[in-house]
């Protein structure tokens, strides 16, 4: 069995294992609804300011076809409510929300620096059930993009060892007036557990599996996701951006609890 290959199919494996004792053994769980991020993002960090995103889910005036209007909170005069049709505004997309369970927390904003970059970033916190997040990718291509390759990424932290991420290149064409246009993005991401973190969802499956049976503890996880755009289907240059936004605004995003634990405090 080839490398690549082995890996995920160890940990299902393992996960697998687990699973049969946490049948057999345990009695009961215990749901822990203390997450380790703060579902909060900073209206600004050093170098990037932030727009909080708010969604329209009127599907005759404002989100047919699941297009959802879209709106920041900065240019809203009332909170919450859509400027156009007057209905409710969410922290997620109409798909999202119908698609996911309801106690399914979302956070998104849009944040910009001197320079011109943009980047939206996303914190999205399970409920009670375990398919209230999953595999980025899946989303990813669910809504039309070709995953182009994806690697992880070390982002070197003040104070404690690197923090790696997962990125996924990706690319797809919009048709325009003017003909086709393609367009290259990246998606970043990592999940965050009470008192853990990884970049990889078999080893959040895992973990999810081993608090269930060890700790009879069922943790409530997230993943924070920074994404945006890519010059060209050969450029790095996007990386920098990654690596900046992520250094300010990472103390931001955590617990208490969770950044003494991450920082070894």
């Amino acid at each position: 069995m080839e490398k690549s290959l082995f890996k995920p199919f160890l940990s299902i494996v393992i996960l697998m294992t687990l699973s049969v004792f946490a049948l057999a053994f345990t009695v009961g769980v215990e749901l822990d609804f203390v997450p380790g991020v703060a579902m909060k993002l900073p209206d600004q960090v050093p170098g990037w300011v932030g727009n909080e995103l708010r969604f329209c889910h009127n599907p005759e005036l404002c989100a047919r076809d699941y297009k959802d209007a879209s709106f920041f909170t900065r240019d809203l005069v009332i909170p919450d409510i859509c400027p156009d049709c007057g209905d409710h505004l969410f922290k997620m997309a109409r798909s999202e929300k119908e698609a996911l369970p309801e106690d399914t927390e979302f956070v998104k904003s849009a944040y910009t620096n001197a320079a011109g970059s943009r980047v939206f970033t996303s914190i999205v916190l399970s409920g009670t059930a375990r398919d209230s997040i999953h595999r980025p990718q899946r989303c990813l291509k669910g809504q039309g993009n070709t995953l182009d390759g994806e690697y992880t990424m070390s982002i070197p932290l003040e104070g404690r060892d690197p923090l790696k991420l997962r990125v996924i290149k990706s690319s797809r064409t919009y048709q325009t007036v003017d003909g086709p246009i393609a367009y290259f993005g990246y998606y970043a991401y990592w999940f965050v557990g009470q008192d853990r973190e990884t970049p990889s969802h078999y080893s959040r499956m895992f973990w999810l599996a081993w608090d269930r049976v060890v700790r009879s503890k069922a943790n409530r996880w997230a993943y924070i996701a920074v994404q945006g755009k890519r010059a060209d289907a050969e450029s790095t240059e996007y990386e920098s951006d990654i690596i900046d936004f992520v250094q300010q605004v990472y103390p931001h995003v955590l617990t208490e609890t969770m950044r003494q634990k991450a920082y070894g405090e």
